[in-house]
């Protein structure tokens, strides 16, 4: 292995390496507790054909905050779909933070469940060691540690390159699920080059308290961690992001600096932490949220995260038709974001107990075509047509519903969805 290895503050930074072609004709196998691949926002991938035409450095077009809906073209979420159109990925093996469990293969089918498709075929199939599926233009392998090695020498040939998002260590309410030397023998094991680690701190995904692993899992594999993160931090408080995704809440009192803080035009800085004190306390108080959604809105920043979050907090609580009207503003404002599949989801539940099942059933079909491998939302589309007398409709849900079984049942043969 190389004697030093970039250190990034956010996972979209190792954007910065894509003109090196790290991943041109290689495997990458990512250690992340999260799944970092989904559609691009609006406009992202004109923007990276622009880019290309142009010669510039796909890390110029880099989201500066860590949230979606502000300037850039992708950002910590949705990067290596990214990296399938400016950095010739093809093949990566996502290896979650959990370990493999009799029916494993079920969690790791809902795990990708919810990236929309666009009506073109997955051909998802499961085996012994992982889940396989293509999404996003990527060849995606699911694999959990414990099968890695079993996966490495059974479905991949020739070079492979590792990344690792150091949150795979520790959650954000700082538990531990692997010690820096579980990783360091798993990286070890999949041979090559390590391409980059991230501490994702910033967006609130690791505690401050644990950023040290990240030079200690570089020690433990003979590398120097070089820190190489070029954002800007964020005008907020360091731990807003951590709060919120904690669901810790905010003090009354403690306004994020940003918002009365002076900013340039067009600045979405001031509007975004209005609306993370808004997401911090969403399933308390939605009014309270949705105040905060209007003054991010008359700041510059529309985010359909608060909307989602004020549409489930109102659903929570009963109020379908003010879930319904937020809801469908998350979805107007990103399509195709997996975030918008729960939105549009909620929504259709909202419209049953609104308008009953012939509407529901209408808005359930149009999601599920969105959405083949969503097996909650294949079954709620059988029972709604069985009650309208719609035989064609149930059956074809049924159908889905098979071959899904087909892919989470437990055993050793591979089970395949065909063609999608």
């Amino acid at each position: 292995m190389q004697g030093r290895v970039d250190l990034f503050e956010e996972h979209g930074e190792v954007a910065a390496l894509w003109p090196q072609s790290p991943y041109r004709d290689r495997t990458v196998v990512c250690f992340d507790r999260h799944l970092d691949l989904k559609p691009l926002a609006p406009g992202g991938e004109e923007a990276l054909h622009a880019a290309a035409g142009a010669g510039t450095s796909p890390a110029e077009l880099l989201r500066r905050l860590p949230v979606r809906g502000v300037p850039g073209a992708f950002g910590l979420d949705d990067f290596w779909s990214a990296a399938a159109l400016a950095a010739a990925l093809t093949d990566l093996v996502w290896v979650p933070s959990w370990t493999s469990y009799a029916g494993w293969e079920s969690r790791a089918v809902d795990c990708v469940s919810l990236i929309a498709t666009g009506g073109v075929p997955v051909d998802a199939r499961t085996g012994d060691c992982c889940l396989a599926v293509t999404l996003c233009g990527v060849r995606l392998s699911v694999v959990p540690p414990d099968l890695l090695a079993r996966h490495l020498d059974r479905h991949v040939t020739g070079d492979v390159v590792t990344d690792i998002d150091l949150d795979w260590l520790v959650d954000e309410h700082g538990r531990a699920d692997h010690s820096v030397d579980d990783l360091a023998e798993l990286v070890a094991a999949c041979g090559g080059e390590l391409s980059a680690m991230t501490w994702s701190t910033r967006s609130g995904f690791l505690p401050g308290e644990f950023r040290g692993v990240g030079p200690d899992v570089a020690g433990r594999l003979g590398l120097r961690a070089r820190e190489s993160s070029f954002l800007p931090s964020t005008p907020w408080p360091e731990d807003l992001m951590l709060r919120v995704h904690q669901g810790a809440g905010l003090p009354a009192h403690d306004e994020p600096a940003a918002e009365g803080g002076e900013s340039g035009a067009g600045d979405p800085s001031p509007g975004v932490a209005v609306a993370l004190r808004g997401l911090a306390n969403a399933s308390a108080s939605p009014e309270r949220a949705q105040e905060c959604y209007e003054r991010a809105t008359a700041q510059g920043y529309r985010s359909s995260w608060l909307a989602y979050k004020i549409g489930a907090a109102y659903y929570a609580r009963g109020d379908h038709s003010a879930a319904r009207d937020r809801l469908r503003e998350a979805v107007a404002l990103d399509p195709r974001d997996t975030l918008a599949m729960h939105a549009r989801v909620l929504a259709a539940r909202a419209t049953l107990r609104l308008d009953g099942p012939g509407a529901a059933l209408a808005e359930f079909r149009a999601v599920a075509e969105e959405l083949p491998l969503r097996a909650g939302v294949w079954r709620t589309v059988r029972v709604l047509a069985e009650a309208r007398g719609d035989p064609e409709g149930a059956e074809a849900a049924r159908d889905r519903l098979d071959l899904i079984e087909r892919l989470t049942r437990a055993g050793t043969a591979e089970r395949s969805t065909g063609g999608g």
